[in-house]
């Protein structure tokens, strides 16, 4: 399930890569509309293109070789100068914690947020929908909640994969506590400003558009400079995923290599003292990840299916609470984990049978999706049984990786 879940992680980065090349395009649309900028609407409409319109094949693949791009040099710089993997990640945190808030002190300040927003809208094609449905529903709420839980939830086992390199004792005891509030207020925040300032019916009316968000919307109600902060934070939201996922999945590779599940050649250093061959399955990983929305028109939809996969893994760490809670004695770790494994079966329900999530679409499987889902289970447990047998033929005993720390 390790091997599963860490390979699980290329296709959250090919998403990443994707939504760059999205950003860019949302980001010059609305400073080309308000700001009446031909040569920003024309970079939008011939260049930086809406991966999600009918694109021709020279423009997917150019949305292929930039978002490879990207990727690519987010790598290249965790190989060549390892030590400035994390520089690279609080560098693109800070920028895009400063568009946040931008954003947020944008909206909050709109003196005609209702007019500024329409105006921008209807000059892009967009009309509102006459929304007639509930002001709240429980049950629809509970069926996105692993919506917005797929994006949060993988920074909650972030902290503790580098963990090995925080520093301070309480930084290693308070990370994920931290964490967990962190991207609480990231992600409630916003939506709550949206519906101050917007209203439920006047939100419900356009989100379905696709084109209005808590972004396009501080965007356009702010001024050029400010757009531009606003823009620069949502496309360095992107590289900041990249640029964390990249160091924690080298770090799965390195020690999967270190446990002698992987070849050693995973575990080696170049002269930099970075895992250069992790580093390039990833790359290799993702490239091919990346190219499902080329081949395929629910490609980026079969992407979504690592979500039932990361709940799993969650649900395991929950019964391993429990155990723990039993063995030791300790009623708290044992309730918290009793509790935790019963969301994550919520969570998993919801994740099977929301077609958000690439399992189902239209009330049928998504083969390609369970094939992945699959695909990544099957070959954990090959790795694996291939890597015990090998290793056993040189009397090396790989399960004593997981009940004991090696001397090394």
């Amino acid at each position: 399930m390790g091997v599963a879940f860490a390979f699980n992680m290329p296709p959250y980065f090919a998403l990443s890569a994707f939504f760059s090349v999205a950003a860019i395009n949302s980001v010059l649309t609305v400073m080309g509309i308000t700001d009446h900028s031909g040569t920003l609407l024309s970079l939008a409409n011939n260049v930086f293109v809406n991966p999600y319109n009918s694109l021709t094949l020279d423009q997917e693949l150019f949305i292929y070789i930039l978002s490879a791009l990207i990727f690519s040099a987010i790598v290249a710089v965790n190989v060549f100068k390892p030590k400035w993997g994390f520089k690279v990640v609080s560098i693109f945190g800070a920028i895009s914690l400063i568009g946040l808030f931008a954003g947020i002190l944008a909206i909050s300040t709109a003196t005609h947020f209702h007019a500024d927003v329409l105006s921008f809208l209807e000059k892009d094609g967009v009309s509102p929908s006459p929304y007639t449905g509930p002001s709240f529903s429980l049950t629809s709420t509970l069926f996105m909640i692993p919506y917005f839980a797929s994006f949060a939830y993988i920074w909650l086992y972030a902290g503790p994969a580098v963990s090995g390199e925080i520093s301070s004792q309480r930084g290693i005891k308070y990370n994920i506590i931290i964490g967990s509030l962190l991207t609480l207020a990231m992600i409630t925040i916003p939506f709550y400003i949206m519906y101050l300032k917007g209203g439920y019916s006047f939100n419900m009316s356009l989100y379905p558009s696709g084109t209005y968000n808590f972004w396009s919307a501080a965007m356009a109600v702010s001024n050029p400079l400010v757009q531009a902060l606003i823009g620069i934070g949502l496309i360095s939201w992107e590289f900041f995923v990249m640029s964390f996922g990249i160091v924690v999945f080298a770090r799965y590779v390195f020690a999967f290599s270190f446990d002698r599940l992987f070849p050693e050649v995973f575990s080696r250093l170049n002269k930099v003292g970075s895992p250069v061959h992790a580093h390039l399955l990833d790359l290799l990983v993702t490239l091919i990840f990346l190219s499902f929305p080329i081949i395929s028109p629910d490609g980026v939809q079969a992407l979504y299916s690592y979500t039932p996969l990361a709940i799993a893994y969650l649900f395991l760490v929950g019964i391993a609470g429990v155990r723990l809670g039993i063995k030791n004695g300790d009623k708290l770790i044992g309730t918290l984990g009793g509790l935790s494994s019963a969301l994550m079966v919520f969570m998993g329900y919801e994740a099977f049978t929301n077609p958000y999530f690439g399992v189902v679409n239209d009330g049928k499987p998504f083969i390609p999706g369970i094939i992945y889902i699959v695909s990544l289970v099957g070959m954990g447990a090959v790795v694996y049984s291939l890597s015990k047998i090998i290793r056993e033929r040189k009397g090396i005993n790989i399960d004593l990786s997981f009940k004991e720390i090696p001397p090394e």
